[in-house]
């Protein structure tokens, strides 16, 4: 690099840090436009303040509040209001309760709810003292988008169906805030704004019914799969004697869309195991419907995979590595191969899912059966004698029953929440089964179908800002002054997620200095002590993400004050020649011993520092 675009270089670095928080991306961006009304605003540290007056106005009805935030950082719930646009700003006040300085106004809009939005959503059988606290995340599958509402029923977020093929239709909410779901044949993440981070490879064109992302950040699809084979007995006299069959084909892939595990049922299903009905009901159109599964379900802790096959009526479990068929489980009449003796007479059930005790939950749609009453249920098992049993139902009223969709999720305080499919309603109930909470969705005098639904704190996961609490000066020339040789880095932390943070500090030329982890609680502040003590005065990077969430990194640029001037190799506190002459006799023995040499912060001491310090000589 030439010498004076470097010295150039430089300057640019030293103007950008100590006017470091005008530059930085605030959040949420200048003029963002949000499709959600629990927004976290964050905003750069300034020197010396004790606290912050986050002042919001909604421009749309005049209505404003101030927050007072002893953090750069705060998450907004109660506030916000769709079809509205917000001015916002931020002062800084010190331990008097003076301003220090005030921040130019920023501003974003909460997006009116689009026309397809359901019309009537009512709450009933409330009662807070029992409720699961938060925001639940759900998809209106037959108006083909999803959203999110809070325990009355108001809408909080929604995933523009606009942004998709056709639709958008939910299946898991992540730790990193993103959220997982599939449209016709394509599997998505996606991130709060409804931009789509991940979508499955066109080579993957089938998917249905269920996609969910691993700790191992690979994703479990099912997909469809159709090969001809024999026209069974209770076939149609006028059909040919070989039929399409529609199978699945379970299949787990990479974030590059590769896949490296896949399970076809063609391939370990004997072809006599079908149901009757499927085959009679088959009138030579498109494909008999074989197996129809619903859910696929990898447990980490048993290294096995288990898929609910709806037309079989049937929950198999699969060895991860070996891929063998470890049991079946369901209806016997579809099975040659008896695992269970125990009749648990559940059918067409959806969305298997394994507890943390090891038991399994899924919604028995009970389809074709006498009375047809769907239910919630968790069931343990013993694979030493096959045995089963039932640890805990919850049988639906008659009103409530559905003949497909249907999800049961274990909520943190015990309850269980139970989406009901085809009616439109979501209920929370106690292990003593007790409706505490529920939710009735309709559109033009319509039930609302609904596969999933989730119940999450808020919509954020993931919300911390970075802080030092040696930043100190005037705004435009602030720097951190080291207590001991130390300096102390704080992550202010809103958000409900828990899990490992990384973090690193860089010198201005891009060199990491140190990196370690952090553990972080949800809603609690994580602090670590740098020893700068060996580092001199100059300009440096703090970087901080969480593990499952690299691309929520968060950085802190700051111009260091340290008894270490670089080119001050003899600590005189002046450049001058005699610096020149130590620098180049230790550059000849390559000694590297003295930080105050490496001018450019390259990690290397030779020629090319020399040059920068004696232009510093001539230029002071």
């Amino acid at each position: 690099m030439e010498l004076n675009s470097y010295m150039s270089y430089i300057q640019k670095i030293i103007l950008s840090a100590v006017c470091g928080w005008l530059s930085a991306n605030f959040h949420p961006e200048n003029g963002a436009m949000l499709n959600y009304t629990q927004v976290f605003i964050r905003w750069e540290q300034i020197p010396n303040t004790q606290s912050y007056v986050l002042s919001i106005q909604n421009i749309s009805s005049g209505e404003t509040t101030e927050i007072i935030s002893p953090h750069n950082s705060n998450l907004v719930t109660n506030f916000m209001d769709w079809n509205s646009t917000y001015n916002w700003s931020i002062c800084g006040l010190d331990t008097d309760g003076e301003n220090i300085f005030c921040s130019e106004i920023y501003s974003f809009d909460v997006n009116p709810l689009p026309d397809y939005f359901p019309d009537d959503i009512n709450v009933s059988n409330y009662d807070e003292s029992l409720y699961q606290d938060g925001v639940t995340v759900m998809d209106y599958e037959s108006l083909n988008f999803s959203g999110g509402l809070d325990k009355d029923g108001n809408p909080i977020w929604f995933a523009d169906k606009d942004g998709f093929e056709e639709r958008f239709v939910f299946t898991q909410f992540l730790k990193n805030g993103n959220m997982v779901g599939f449209g016709p044949g394509v599997g998505y993440e996606i991130d709060l704004d409804g931009d789509i981070v991940f979508e499955t490879p066109p080579d993957v064109n089938s998917v249905h019914h269920d996609i969910n992302k691993t700790s191992n950040n690979t994703y479990f699809l099912v997909s469809a799969t159709v090969e001809d084979q024999y026209c069974p007995e209770e076939c149609n006299p006028n059909l040919p004697d070989e039929i399409p069959w529609q199978g699945d084909i379970f299949r787990e892939i990479d974030m590059d869309g590769n896949e490296i595990w896949s399970w076809n049922t063609f391939d370990y299903y004997d072809l006599t195991e079908y149901n009757p009905y499927y085959v009679e009901i088959y009138n030579g159109n498109l494909e008999m419907d074989w197996t129809h599964s619903n859910s696929v379900f990898f447990d980490e802790n048993s290294e096995s995979v288990f898929v609910s096959v709806r037309n079989l009526s049937r929950i198999t479990k699969i060895d991860y590595a070996s891929k063998d068929l470890i049991w079946n489980m369901g209806e016997t009449d579809f099975m040659n191969e008896i695992y269970f003796e125990e009749d648990l007479n559940f059918s067409q059930q959806h969305s298997v899912q394994v507890l943390d005790n090891g038991n399994l939950l899924f919604f028995d749609n009970h389809r074709y059966l006498i009375p047809e009453l769907s239910r919630c249920l968790e069931i343990s098992y013993d694979e030493s004698d096959y045995s089963v049993e039932i640890i805990w139902e919850h049988v639906l009223p008659e009103d409530l029953f559905s003949g497909s969709r249907g999800e049961c999720d274990r909520l943190d305080n015990g309850n269980t929440l139970i989406t009901a499919g085809r009616t439109g309603h979501t209920l929370e109930v106690t292990p003593e089964n007790d409706v505490v909470w529920q939710l009735e969705v309709n559109n033009m005098g319509f039930d609302v179908a609904m596969y999933r639904s989730s119940r999450i704190p808020n919509l954020h996961p993931i919300a911390f800002s970075l802080g030092i609490s040696e930043y100190t000066g005037d705004v435009g020339e602030a720097f951190v002054e080291p207590v001991n040789g130390l300096i102390t880095a704080n992550i202010y932390n809103a958000g409900w997620g828990t899990g490992w943070y990384i973090y690193g500090l860089q010198n201005e030329s891009g060199t990491y200095i140190l990196s370690d982890s952090i553990y972080v609680q949800p809603l609690e502040d994580a602090h670590f002590d740098i020893d700068v003590s060996g580092l001199p005065s100059s300009i440096y990077r703090l970087e901080v993400y969480p593990v499952h969430a690299p691309e929520k990194l968060q950085t802190f640029e700051f111009n260091l004050h340290s008894s270490i001037l670089l080119g001050d190799l003899n600590s005189d506190g002046a450049l001058n020649v005699l610096d020149v002459v130590i620098l180049s006799s230790l550059i000849l023995v390559e000694d590297d011993s003295n930080p105050a040499g490496d001018l450019n912060q390259d990690g290397n001491q030779n020629i090319l520092d020399i040059v920068l310090l004696v232009n510093l000589i001539l230029v002071n």
